[in-house]
């Protein structure tokens, strides 16, 4: 099939702006985080910001590889989310996105680039699709610890906090609210979550 003709060339420019979007509203979620004091957090989705601007840059690479000169500019009808709220709620608002994007958007995406015999560029919507569910999980696992009041604590025995500002570690049964070497809150401390 002639990519200038096919439904993938749109998929792609629409997959390019959400990735861009969710870019830019992980950018003003880690905002927030680090406002509230949650430097780690913040850290975090700031990693999920870059990743899906490296999601978006594939998008654009194959539109320009595929398209060449010819492609000056794609028309595309999109619905993108424009949800806020708490910390906590726009973690869980986030994180359906991601899953919606991983287990319908992407896969249906790749279908109709298989479809078309466009197998490569179904094979990189394969690919995203799996890095954004596992955004979805590690941001429903941030809501459900902050919802939960555990974010810092551990359910049983001790655990080793470590803070990323200075490198301290603290093995308890929770983080300390400020470091004792460096004197930053609690929020300098790792959040680990088993991500696989």
């Amino acid at each position: 099939m002639d990519f200038q003709s096919s439904i993938t060339k749109e998929n792609l420019a629409r997959s390019f702006a959400s990735e861009c979007q969710e870019g830019a509203r992980y950018q003003f979620l880690a905002k927030m985080a680090q406002k509230e004091g949650y430097q780690y957090m913040s850290m975090l989705i700031r990693t999920l910001a870059h990743n899906e601007m490296a999601h978006a840059q594939q998008f654009f690479n194959k539109i320009v590889e595929l398209g060449g000169n010819q492609t000056q500019n794609i028309e595309i009808k999109a619905g993108y989310p424009f949800k806020s709220g708490e910390l906590k709620q726009v973690l869980y608002n986030e994180s359906e996105n991601e899953r919606m994007s991983g287990e319908s958007i992407y896969p249906k995406f790749a279908s109709i680039a298989r479809d078309e015999g466009f197998n490569d560029v179904a094979e990189l919507f394969d690919m995203v699709s799996k890095v954004e569910l596992t955004h979805q999980r590690t941001l429903l696992e941030l809501h459900n610890a902050l919802s939960k009041n555990s974010l810092y604590k551990c359910s049983s025995g001790k655990h080793a906090f470590k803070c990323d500002e200075c490198g301290t570690i603290i093995l308890d049964k929770s983080a300390p609210k400020t470091c004792p070497l460096c004197k930053m809150g609690q929020g300098y401390f790792r959040i680990d979550f088993s991500i696989n």
